[in-house]
């Protein structure tokens, strides 16, 4: 907590401090933010050696739009804003000459003979200024973010600084988009081409919407017209959403992109979907239709499943610690972003589950009606616990199995029932479970709950159509104190409880032979 209260106060001396002649170090500030999201969660503590290559790319990036004749009353570089006092920047001079002869995004960029102009641009300009004067403060050299050794061919963040970054990544992008828009304002030749100011936020920062429609034929077919927030035909109110909102990550990555509704897509504006939402786009854009994403979309944008991955871990990390909401669906419909062992450890039984109590009371009558000489168990052929990721069942068809007798397990009719495992998630580990395996589960009441430490249970929650979607997982408790959903396959990734699910079954048996 400490060094988090030191990096913001670091970060607001710097910006006070400083001395901003140009706008470079505001770009490498963003550029080092970046970096920190997309690389994989680890530990809060650890460095982080971020190669000079790995910047240099990025100032290109971000100096991208930059290089875009901002006035239509000026000609040529003339119409170019500055990003000093003085002589433009030798980095814009190079992106500018780029777009002159057709090049139009970063892709073709690199595979063209400007590449390395631009490049080499890129870390002269990142070496002979912002790199070892970005923590020059007062006059004074402070290097809290990253030592200064300036013959190496990288930087390493001090040990908790990109941690720092990931959690006040928001906050360190506006403050250098902000002071970067103001220092460009400030430029005394800029001045005569800015004029009215509104429109400038956007020029510098904002996404290139023409490229956009790139991406809605692809995403209409594999989504199969159907929005991907509300799963209802979309006709022709059709928009293409950043799933990670481009307000909170302000890069296009080609696996982030959705087709929604524009009503959907209005209402979800800048707020991060609800974890479902998210299992979905996982499902879609990082495993189901990668590789197409891939093929369709890397000629308009970077595309990197690991990137994506990682940018969306980051996101909900933060939103989790911040204990922000999450978007349901339409007219503002949100829940609450938290974990904690309410969640696991079975809130109030809703009327559903009441109802679900109900039906296997009813059901042990209505058995013992048919056979009381042998004991029989309730069977859902249609409630589908998911091995993988949440599918959606029902309790709607029963039938009634005979359960051996040497299973080894107390059968009690009120509270025992039998599924099939559906999936693989589960199969890996010294006791493995199969797709299509058949499962003993035993209901969980508030009252006879017990521990679910590093146990096997099934979880439930209502997708945004209001129907029942149903889980198998480990329960593992952090150190934190919120709660793992873990897969036995290594394949798969653990889940963090939320409080969009509940657990209502804990697993008691499963059945070798197929049934």
């Amino acid at each position: 907590m400490k060094q988090q209260l030191d990096f913001i106060a670091y970060i607001q001396r710097m910006l006070n401090e400083g001395d901003f002649t140009a706008t470079y170090k505001f770009a490498l500030l963003h550029a080092i933010a970046d970096v920190c999201v997309e690389q994989p969660i680890a530990r809060e503590q650890n460095e982080l050696v971020i190669p000079l290559p790995t910047l240099a790319e990025k100032l290109i990036l971000l100096y991208w739009h930059h290089a875009v004749p901002f006035s239509s009353e000026h000609t040529g570089e003339k119409a170019l804003l500055k990003q000093n006092a003085g002589a433009q920047s030798k980095v814009i001079s190079v992106l500018y000459e780029c777009q002159q002869n057709n090049i139009r995004n970063l892709r073709q960029l690199k595979q063209s003979s400007y590449w390395k102009t631009a490049f080499n641009a890129a870390m002269a300009t990142l070496k002979t200024g912002p790199l070892w004067r970005l923590q020059i403060l007062a006059k004074q050299e402070e290097c809290f973010l990253y030592p200064h050794t300036r013959h190496s061919q990288f930087i390493t963040l001090n040990t908790g600084i990109s941690n720092c970054f990931r959690r006040f990544y928001d906050l360190v992008v506006y403050l250098a988009k902000n002071a970067w828009l103001q220092k460009i304002q400030s430029i005394k030749q800029n001045q005569s081409l800015i004029g009215p100011q509104s429109q400038l936020h956007d020029f510098l920062f904002g996404t290139d919407r023409t490229v956009l429609v790139k991406a809605k034929p692809i995403l209409v077919e594999l989504q199969e017209n159907l929005c991907f927030y509300c799963n209802k035909p979309m006709n022709n109110s059709i928009e293409i959403d950043h799933f990670i909102p481009f307000s909170r990550y302000t890069n296009d990555l080609g696996h982030n992109f959705v087709a929604a509704h524009s009503v959907c897509n209005n209402n979800k504006r800048d707020y991060l979907a609800a974890q479902y939402h998210r299992e979905n786009w996982q499902q879609q854009n990082l495993v189901s239709y990668a590789d197409t994403i891939t093929s369709e979309l890397s000629h308009y944008f970077y595309c990197d499943v690991d990137t994506s991955l990682a940018v969306s871990n980051w996101a909900y990390q933060v939103a989790e610690e911040n204990g922000s909401k999450l978007w349901v669906g339409v007219k503002d419909r949100f829940i609450n972003f938290k974990s904690s062992a309410e969640v696991i450890s079975f809130p109030e039984m809703s009327a559903t589950k009441d109802q679900f109590h109900e039906v296997l009371t009813s059901e042990k009558t209505n058995r013992n009606l048919v056979d009381n000489t042998q004991e029989t168990l309730p069977y859902y052929p249609n409630l589908k616990i998911a091995c993988g990721h949440f599918k959606t069942g029902d309790d709607s068809d029963v039938e009634y199995m005979d359960v051996p007798n040497c299973i080894g397990v107390r059968i009690d009719p009120d509270n025992h029932f039998l599924a099939r495992a559906s999936g693989h998630s589960m199969n890996g580990g010294k006791h493995p479970i199969l797709d299509r395996q058949l499962l003993l589960l035993e209901r969980i009441t508030p009252d006879k709950a017990g521990s679910l430490q590093n146990i096997t249970v099934a979880i439930e929650r209502h997708d945004i159509g209001g129907e029942s979607q149903y889980l198998l997982r480990d329960v593992k408790k952090v150190a934190s104190g919120k709660y793992l959903l873990v897969a036995k396959n290594p394949d798969y990734d653990d889940l963090l409880a939320d409080d969009n699910m509940r657990t209502f079954a804990r697993l008691k048996h499963v059945f070798l032979e197929e049934s």
